[in-house]
Order: structure tokens, then C-alpha cells, then sequence
């Protein structure tokens, strides 16, 4: 009986121990991968920027982002591999953002149904802020699924608050009209400085 009230002892000691462990410390370099993505992001949404600037055909944004965070993904995943995999008894977190950012271009092509036509730095904001608001909506669920991998609160933590940045900076976009044409220039912004905060909250012991 004893040693059963042992096992069931060290049970316990052993799971407070995985739920206090950090990314960093389960996933190694997913704090630099992370950082990496700041980058790339920030890359892009300069890329786009100069797009609607100029007033580019739309295109061109697919071209930047598929074509940019393609070939982020063949080299993450030759280099380091994912930091999420897919398991028979625990959620894909990656699979769960990307689903929910796909969902924003259906739900664009709904919405654009009922709605007026729009001129082209008030198509691009309205596409970028849908975008942004689910994109948002994946980084909390992220943040919550992240307890099957018992991932410390901290860590957790940094990915609600990106959640609610994405949303209030999406919401923002559609509602600034001076948003309307550097929406992309300020979420590049916001989103490099939100992976730098990340990574130094991700990166601690």
C-alpha cells in the first residue's frame, strides 16, 4: 500500500514539473524559430505595403506571403523540424492556426458578397483586418491547447496576449482611415516588436 502512496506521490511531482517547463526547454530553438517568424512577417508586410502603395495588382500579396512563408517552412523543417507535431492523443497547434487563417479568406469572400465595392486601400485593409482578427482568434486557442503539452502559463500567456494584440490591431485597420493605406507598415511594426517581447519571455529559464 505504501508503495502505491509513493508512486502516486511521485505522479504528482512529475506532472508539476512538465507543467512548469517552458517552450525553450521542451522545444529546442522554437524561442529562435519564433523570432525568425517576427522577421519574416515584418518582411512581408513591407512587401505588401510598397504594394498597395504603389496599388500593384492584388496578386502580388499572394506572391509575397505563399512565396515567403513557403520557403520559411522548407528550411524550419529540414533544419529544425516542427515545434508542434501532430499526435494521435494531443492537438496540432500549427494545423489549428493555420485552419483558422485559411478560414479568413472564406470568410472574405462571404462577406464581400453583401457588401458595396470597395476601393483598393479599403479592399486590401478589410481583407488584412479579417485576416488579422482570426489570425488573433488562433493565437488564444493556441495559447489554451498548449496546456496538453503542459507548456508553463508564462509561455501561454505570450501567445493570448499576441492573440488580443492581432484582434484590437485587426479591428483597428478597418476602422483608422489612415490605417486604411499603412496597415501593413504598422502591423510589420507591431507584430517584429510583439516576437522580440515573445522571445525574450519564451527564452527565460
Amino acid at each position: 500500500m505504501s508503495e502505491d502512496v509513493d508512486r502516486a506521490d511521485l505522479q504528482r511531482d512529475l506532472d508539476r514539473i512538465k507543467e512548469a517547463m517552458g517552450i525553450a526547454e521542451r522545444y529546442e530553438n522554437a524561442p529562435e524559430q519564433w523570432l525568425g517568424f517576427g522577421v519574416v512577417v515584418a518582411v512581408a508586410c513591407a512587401l505588401s505595403q510598397y504594394v498597395v502603395v504603389e496599388r500593384l495588382p492584388t496578386y502580388w500579396f499572394l506572391v509575397i506571403w505563399i512565396g515567403l512563408f513557403a520557403a520559411v517552412g522548407v528550411v524550419l523543417n529540414r533544419r529544425y523540424g516542427y515545434a508542434f507535431e501532430p499526435g494521435s492523443n494531443r492537438p496540432n497547434v500549427g494545423f489549428q492556426i493555420l485552419v483558422l487563417y485559411v478560414a479568413a479568406f472564406a470568410v472574405q469572400i462571404v462577406a464581400a458578397s453583401f457588401l458595396p465595392a470597395l476601393s483598393y486601400t479599403e479592399e486590401s485593409a478589410f481583407v488584412l483586418g479579417i485576416v488579422l482578427v482570426l489570425l488573433g482568434t488562433a493565437y488564444v486557442v493556441a495559447g489554451e491547447t498548449m496546456k496538453a503539452y503542459h507548456i508553463r502559463d508564462r509561455d501561454r500567456y505570450a501567445f493570448h496576449a499576441g492573440g488580443l494584440l492581432l484582434v484590437v490591431l485587426g479591428v483597428a485597420i478597418t476602422t483608422v482611415d489612415s490605417l486604411h493605406v499603412w496597415g501593413f507598415a504598422v502591423f510589420g511594426g507591431v507584430y517584429l516588436a510583439y516576437a522580440l517581447g515573445s522571445y525574450w519571455v519564451l527564452s527565460r529559464p
